[in-house]
């Protein structure tokens, strides 16, 4: 009996790249879904196969879904976001996929007060009335989302922020998608959210803490109001859209919706999410640490 082919969506990006390697690693039948034929042989090296294919043109997606039973459903953050996942889903029920895992977030809901997660709550409902089997993998805030700050810390060793002294349980996303590697090849999983963490929750001074440790060199945070956040976040070449959808969700991160720690990594890896600590440490040199 052939084992189940499984397609990753977003496996270029920072989270669906980690999972196809963790699947390649595992001897996982995988398919990865790129939107260019030049995007194909990072992946093609691991060992996986690959399918060319675009959340804007439905029939390319059948074409890669075909004799797939497992769905990774991942895309990049855009206002498009909630309608090409919900091309993608019914392009899953066109082609009879068994089991969607979905890369949501914390916190989502059609009625949240921020737009990442009403995007992710119009498409985890869609994905529900769907039919399809289907878990839903709900991060917090990730600790890669601190490298669009790395320059700062490197040339003023200071830490923007907004969260102030309210916590937040930020996530590496490569314990993401080691979740997201055995829930695909794995049985017990459908109807399930899970909600992932990392192992602590931290404040700003806490996080420039940890990397003052890391780079060897003192690192302050500093809070600062929302249009000098987004500033900053502008001036390391983030697009408008996205810089005023940050400044928002650190806005609702500061109300410590974000603080809360579980252990679901853990229980569904075997092992402990990694610390920021040790985040800082494997990427102390771009946060200006020496080699």
């Amino acid at each position: 009996m052939e084992e189940p082919v499984i397609l990753v969506t977003g496996a270029t990006g920072t989270t669906g790249g980690e999972l196809v390697r963790l699947l390649a690693e595992a001897g996982a039948p995988a398919r990865a879904l790129v939107r260019s034929p030049d995007k194909a042989a990072s992946i093609q090296r691991l060992g996986l196969e690959t399918a060319v294919g675009d959340f804007e043109h439905p029939d390319t997606l059948d074409a890669a879904m075909a004799g797939c039973d497992h769905l990774f459903l991942l895309s990049p953050p855009s206002p498009h976001q909630p309608e090409q996942e919900r091309t993608a889903i019914d392009a899953a029920k066109r082609v009879g996929v068994g089991h969607v895992v979905a890369l949501s977030v914390l916190g989502s809901s059609p009625d949240a007060s921020v737009a990442f997660g009403r995007w992710h709550g119009e498409i985890d409902r869609y994905l529900a009335e769907s039919g399809l089997p289907h878990t839903l993998l709900l991060p917090s805030g990730f600790m890669q989302n601190f490298l669009a700050s790395a320059q700062y810390v490197a040339d003023q060793g200071i830490l923007y922020g907004m969260t102030g002294e309210t916590r937040v349980s930020y996530i590496d996303t490569r314990d993401v998608a080691a979740v997201a590697a055995q829930v695909l090849t794995s049985p017990g999983h459908q109807g399930k959210a899970y909600a992932l963490t990392g192992p602590e929750a931290l404040s700003g001074d806490e996080v420039a803490e940890r990397l003052s440790a890391a780079t060897g060199h003192p690192v302050g945070s500093v809070d600062v109001p929302a249009d000098t956040f987004g500033q900053a976040l502008a001036g390391a070449g983030l697009p408008g859209w996205l810089v005023e959808r940050l400044v928002e969700l650190n806005i609702m991160m500061a109300d410590g919706h974000v603080a809360g720690v579980t252990d679901e990594v853990a229980r569904l890896t075997g092992r402990q999410p990694r610390t920021f600590a040790q985040f800082a440490a494997e990427h102390r040199a771009i946060f200006g640490g020496q080699q």
